[in-house]
């Protein structure tokens, strides 16, 4: 990953997206991470891991509770359809 101070990136942000598909931009202030420049393709790669790891889990912790999935959904089912 590359480091640009922000006074740079400003003067240069065309040139800097071309440059994304390589690889992240970390942006720097006084030589410390602020920010961190992405292509669309990896941001998107990131949310899919992010909603992935968050259905992981959920799913670990309605084990360990010793909730079923199936009560689960009819319980949702029935709230939702106001019948809870």
């Amino acid at each position: 990953m590359e480091n640009i101070p922000i006074a740079e990136a400003h003067n240069k942000l065309s040139a800097l997206l071309k440059r994304l598909r390589k690889s992240p931009i970390t942006l720097t202030r006084r030589g410390k991470p602020v920010g961190v420049l992405l292509s669309p393709e990896e941001y998107e790669r990131l949310r899919q891991f992010e909603a992935y790891s968050q259905v992981v889990r959920v799913s670990q912790a309605l084990r360990d509770s010793g909730v079923k999935a199936s009560d689960l959904y009819r319980n949702s089912r029935d709230e939702l359809e106001g019948r809870g």
